[in-house]
């Protein structure tokens, strides 16, 4: 069939500041398009300027973005996240949503749109492809990364390093354990601190470094579009551990998920051990 004749059919989705949550929701709509094409209906991703979506910078070129008017022109068919693909009627644009009494932990939307369980290694590789498109912040990144490298000695490597990711008022028992687990069974003592707040961060883990075992680097924030380098900053690393707040943890689990090391080591807290948080490479659960 001549391609000029097909259908255009839009799908879009309405998305939270978390990039994590971002990439599970681009996953999803990325699997439709995979999925529910077909020889005379091409669907195309949209967001309307009001989302959430890091448009301007993560994914910056990336979609289609609509003002206002165009965006209410299209007639969308509400599709809850948790039905089956097999009910979608390709004819029609589609805009995926949750009810709007469900929060993002809701065990339902955990278990189907919030799951790596449903990404395969094609659509993961479709995933680092959006992450690492643009080019100004992959190398805002990279110079960090460098950074911390040469903190830590000239000839201190990606196996010497990894990172933490560890929020204000968190479980600091668990980053006691976690730390250690990294020294003792990996010997991984130099860590590279990604956090909401420096000051309590230093506070917290000069407690649990009273022996001095380990070396602490802080990553800063004051950059503009921080969030969404340190978020690609982390990635860069081959080992990781992950935060103890669930609702940040989305963050640095895909962080870990789209790292390029084969045999990398990542340790995520039981707290958020959950089926649909874990993925193929995480080493240990604690």
């Amino acid at each position: 069939m001549n391609k000029s004749l097909r259908q255009s059919r839009y799908i879009t989705i309405d998305n939270d500041e978390s990039v994590g949550r971002q990439l599970f929701n681009l996953a999803y709509l990325i699997n439709i398009l995979k999925t529910k094409n077909s020889e005379h209906i091409k669907r195309k991703i949209v967001f309307n300027k009001d989302n959430k979506l890091y448009y301007n910078t993560l994914f910056k070129g990336l979609f289609n973005i609509l003002d206002d008017e165009k965006y209410r022109g299209i007639n969308f068919e509400t599709l809850d996240a948790t039905d089956t693909m097999d009910t979608m009627d390709i004819s029609k644009n589609i805009k995926v949503s949750k009810a709007s009494n469900a929060s993002n932990e809701s065990n339902v939307y955990m278990d189907k749109l919030y799951t790596f369980k449903n990404i395969d290694d094609a659509l993961r590789t479709k995933v680092i492809e959006l992450v690492y498109s643009n080019e100004d912040l992959m190398y805002a990144a990279y110079y960090k990364y460098r950074d911390v490298l040469n903190y830590f000695g000239n000839n201190t490597n990606d196996d010497d390093v990894a990172v933490m990711h560890i929020m204000k008022d968190c479980d600091t028992d668990y980053y006691n354990d976690a730390l250690s687990l990294m020294n003792d069974v990996y010997k991984v003592t130099n860590i590279a601190v990604v956090t909401d707040d420096i000051n309590w961060a230093k506070i917290a883990l000069c407690d649990i470094n009273r022996d001095g075992n380990y070396s602490f680097y802080y990553i800063t924030s004051d950059e503009n579009y921080s969030y969404e380098i340190n978020f690609i900053l982390m990635s860069m690393f081959k080992n990781f551990i992950i935060t103890d707040k669930k609702e940040h943890a989305v963050d640095s689990l895909w962080a870990s998920y789209i790292s390029y090391y084969d045999n990398k080591k990542i340790i995520v807290p039981s707290s958020i051990s959950e089926i649909q948080n874990i993925h193929k490479y995480i080493t240990d659960i604690i």
